[in-house]
């Protein structure tokens, strides 16, 4: 499950984007953006994997995501043989949407809370049909009343009680990756090399910088050093083959670009904190 860089257009004219999805089941891939994403389940069920958790999903669900987690909605195997269509609202939005210093206002202190946990993914456990409904109908509203509602709505997640947090780390640092197009670079190189051995030479090769910078920079700017973002990448992809295959977990390790199983299998539960055989145990019982 390689990660992908969505460099996502939002109209300048607009406070935010709307976007609609009905489609035989969800296709976007292991991806992260720069916007705020708000999202509702009208319709679909499967696997959720944001950061560095892997969770279920189901119709009715609402997720909030900071920019910079990386996430995907991912329907299970035969989903397109059954009759239900993967249906799904959302709302992206920037940081500054509203100026630099709106978070910083008293009168939103308690927004400021909810943003703040959603650099770990925030899903909002029995929502009521009521706020489903006016954010499906967002895009319905014009003018200023569209503004307007999103603000409420917003004001109405802050006050929420039921808010589970899903990844146990804010897996990329919440990087701004627009205002650096060596990080995104470098994410691309990642995303296309993962599977083979990746040179740290060649990496800083990509970003234009000699090795010792480059180390100092990335680390800087992803709050992980080059090494743990390859490691997350592959463990990601591995993520996958266990879920939808039925390959071994040599077969995965090599496949992910590991050349050693145990070394494979200790960076897995790093990171997941069980085996790969317990992981693919415990996604199919989801």
């Amino acid at each position: 499950m390689q990660i992908a860089y969505e460099n996502l257009i939002i109209d300048s004219n607009s406070f935010f984007h709307y976007q609609e999805f009905i489609q035989p089941r969800f296709t976007s891939p292991f991806h992260l953006h720069d916007e705020f994403e708000l999202i509702v389940i009208v319709k679909s069920h499967g696997k959720l994997y944001v950061g560095n958790n892997v969770t279920n999903f189901s119709s009715g669900d609402l997720f909030l995501f900071a920019p910079g987690l990386p996430h995907c909605f991912y329907n299970t195997r035969g989903y397109e043989s059954g009759n239900e269509l993967a249906h799904a609202v959302v709302i992206l939005f920037k940081k500054d949407f509203l100026g630099s210093e709106f978070f910083e206002k008293t009168e939103v202190v308690q927004l400021k809370r909810l943003i703040s946990k959603s650099v770990f993914g925030v899903h909002i456990t029995n929502p009521s049909k009521a706020l489903i409904n006016r954010i499906i109908k967002l895009n319905h509203k014009k003018n200023l009343e569209r503004l307007a509602d999103l603000l409420l709505i917003l004001n109405e997640l802050a006050g929420e009680k039921n808010i589970k947090l899903l990844s146990t780390e804010n897996s990329f640092g919440n990087v701004n990756l627009s205002d650096s197009k060596i990080i995104n670079d470098v994410y691309k190189y990642v995303a296309e090399n993962f599977q083979k051995e990746i040179s740290f030479s060649d990496a800083a090769a990509v970003a234009n910088m000699q090795k010792a910078a480059f180390c100092r920079f990335f680390k800087r700017k992803t709050k992980k050093t080059f090494t743990e973002f390859v490691n997350v990448t592959r463990i990601m992809h591995a993520c996958k083959l266990l879920s939808e295959t039925d390959k071994t977990v040599i077969e995965i390790a090599f496949e992910c670009g590991y050349d050693n199983t145990s070394y494979f299998n200790r960076q897995f539960k790093r990171h997941f904190k069980i085996s790969p055989t317990a992981f693919r145990d415990q996604i199919r019982q989801i």
